[in-house]
């Protein structure tokens, strides 16, 4: 059994789209509803000491308006904002997706440029993939062998994945997906041939921290037998299925009206308008948290701007 985290993680992050249904909403909220789960997948894999964390993000099957969103939305709000604190930590980004269609240019642009910030880094990497095909990525690989007039007998399964789309990629020890669906969806197929399974019934948005512990001891319980005859052993005991805490998503009570709750009347708005102005809600959040959070214990910042003022007036 395995006894330290798996090498590399991948995660299929399913789910944002049933989840802006279940409360009314657009699918456009499950995305910017996702932002929490994305940064808890990439904080918990470093400090569980995940060398590679690949995670899947789908733009397939959505209209027009609404098909480049989760690029936008992951270049700019979540490795826009994130990729100081990433590049600190020796975190280095891979894109990994397919240029037919190709992706929107300005988000194409921003991730291009967390590549390039963060090629020299050595410590864990963070691969993002958009549509990625298992099948297409070998195929290409299989044209390019044979443009190249690679002989035969040099064709292995050490040398085939140097000539897909990302050479390095090691194969994929934990392969978890989200939202219920209990298959890979042609992702990474070559590199998930003895890959460990666990399907999770969270939604995306509602992932945490927890969730991806859980995975990660489903993975220690389990006997990697690569096709070898297995020993021996008690069988293992399965952990608990971790709960989401009711203070990190809205639920979806029948009868509830859309954007009530911890949402705000604004997801009333057209969707691409309320969108814009969650962003900037969200921005504003956490840039009001980082502040308070940077405030001595027991003051209070000054209304007008100055020193911090107590928050019990002083004795006489």
């Amino acid at each position: 059994m395995p006894t330290k985290a798996p090498r590399h993680v991948a995660c299929i992050m399913d789910g944002n789209g049933r989840w802006a249904q279940q409360r009314g909403l657009e699918r456009p909220h499950g995305d910017v509803a996702s932002g929490n789960a994305f940064r808890a997948m990439v904080k918990t894999a470093g400090e569980e000491d995940v060398e590679w964390l690949t995670l899947l993000a789908f733009t397939e099957n959505r209209c027009p308006e609404e098909a480049g969103f989760p690029v936008h939305f992951v270049a700019q709000h979540l490795l826009g904002r994130d990729l100081e604190r990433l590049h600190g930590e020796g975190v280095r980004v891979r894109l990994l997706a397919t240029t037919d269609p190709p992706l929107p240019e300005k988000a194409l642009h921003r991730l291009r440029e967390a590549e390039d910030v963060t090629r020299d880094n050595t410590r864990r990497n963070l691969t993002i993939a958009f549509d990625h095909g298992g099948r297409r990525d070998v195929l290409d690989a299989a044209r390019e062998l044979i443009t190249r007039h690679v002989p035969a007998d040099r064709v292995t399964e050490a040398a085939f994945p140097q000539y897909m789309r990302c050479p390095e990629l090691p194969d994929v020890d934990l392969l978890i997906r989200t939202g219920g669906e209990h298959r890979i969806s042609d992702f990474l197929l070559w590199h998930c041939a003895y890959a460990e399974l666990v399907f999770l019934e969270i939604l995306w948005p509602d992932f945490r921290a927890e969730h991806l512990r859980y995975a990660l001891d489903l993975y220690r319980q389990r006997q990697r037998r690569f096709g070898h005859t297995p020993a021996d052993s008690a069988p293992p005991k399965t952990p608990v299925i971790p709960t989401p805490r009711s203070d990190l998503a809205v639920p979806a009570t029948p009868g509830r009206p859309a954007g009530a709750g911890l949402l705000p009347r604004l997801l009333r708005l057209p969707s691409a308008l309320a969108t814009h102005l969650g962003l900037i809600l969200v921005d504003g959040l956490q840039e009001t948290a980082s502040y308070a959070n940077s405030q001595p214990k027991g003051q209070s910042p000054s209304p007008n701007g100055g020193p911090p003022t107590p928050l019990t007036p002083p004795r006489p």
